[in-house]
């Protein structure tokens, strides 16, 4: 599902006009994430989890290493390959990155319109993933009407409304209050449940201890093996909801059951279809080449029409 193998990452010293570069923001990361699982990625600020991220879901190609994210080796591959791959990656932002001047329902449709969904088809999706996260009666507000909690919820249904295979969160809970946090993360445990890979980086202990799993610990730069999740690729792939056992539950306080109660309120109980798999690797497959060493740069996009075109004179 997702592979690093000595992944190295350089950002811009003096600009990326001056062909100066600044030390490595990521060293020798390796590791391996089977499919189905729920990763927290751990540490403090500026240790590199939001680069972690952002090589997932395809924003930058290492410097050096090899980083393999749904079947697809991203270091030397070409830019078409790219965009099927980021359909099927959801993202969270940490500060939402809601359109100001789009409704809530017109935010939540955005990924699936980009891809080219007939309005008629999505209507009935947007809709009801408005639902699950429990702001249906919220469809024509404005994100600066909704309040942080209600804004991070819209973020999330807008990551998922199209099915993604893999899911990555940067810090969702660092705007919210506990509250709001407990509750978030049950929502993302949930599609875990149905067969999403999520990835979390938080530095939110307290989170960490009330939602047990599987963590990567990064500092500055480098990881460090907390439990053991370099080895993953040794769990058989054709099993991944027996990758990671299910933790022992700690004892209930009354808050966090009152709390619990709450949120069965506000999630229905509605279900969804589990993505689709990704497709497995050959099998016999040669190990990581060593890619050349290059400036790391995000991956190109295409040239935008001159909006000079659509003009005529009068």
């Amino acid at each position: 599902m997702v592979r690093f193998e000595a992944v190295g990452l350089r950002y811009p010293g003096g600009g990326p006009h001056t062909g100066s570069w600044g030390p490595e923001a990521l060293v020798d990361v390796t590791f391996a994430l089977p499919q189905g699982s729920f990763t927290w990625l751990l540490g403090p600020s500026g240790a590199g989890k939001s680069s972690v991220l952002r090589l997932m879901h395809l924003a930058l190609r290492p410097t050096r290493g090899e980083v393999e994210v749904l079947g697809l080796r991203t270091s030397r591959a070409r830019r078409a390959a790219l965009a099927p791959v980021r359909r099927r990656v959801g993202v969270v932002f940490q500060d939402f990155r809601l359109l100001p001047y789009l409704s809530v329902f017109d935010n939540v449709a955005l990924p699936l319109r980009l891809a080219g969904r007939p309005e008629a088809s999505l209507r009935a999706d947007v809709t009801e993933m408005l639902r699950w996260v429990g702001l249906a009666g919220r469809a024509e507000a404005l994100p600066p009407e909704l309040s942080g909690g209600e804004q991070q919820r819209i973020a999330i249904a807008r990551a998922v409304v199209h099915r993604p295979a893999l899911l990555v969160a940067d810090e969702p809970t660092g705007n919210l209050d506990s509250h709001q946090a407990r509750r978030l993360l049950a929502l993302l445990r949930e599609m875990n449940r149905l067969g999403t890979t999520v990835v979390v980086a938080t530095h939110d202990e307290d989170l960490v201890s009330r939602f047990p799993a599987p963590s990567l610990l990064l500092h500055d730069g480098r990881l460090h093996d907390v439990d053991g999740a370099r080895g993953v690729e040794e769990v058989p792939s054709e099993r991944p909801d027996q990758a990671w056992p299910e933790p022992r539950a700690p004892a209930a306080e009354p808050e966090a059951v009152a709390a619990a109660e709450d949120a069965q309120d506000d999630w229905p109980e509605e279900r969804f279809a589990p993505p689709h798999e990704a497709p497995p690797d050959p099998a016999g497959e040669d190990p990581f080449p060593e890619p050349p060493v290059r400036a790391n740069r995000a991956p190109p996009y295409g040239r935008l029409p001159s909006i000079r075109r659509g003009l005529r004179r009068e």
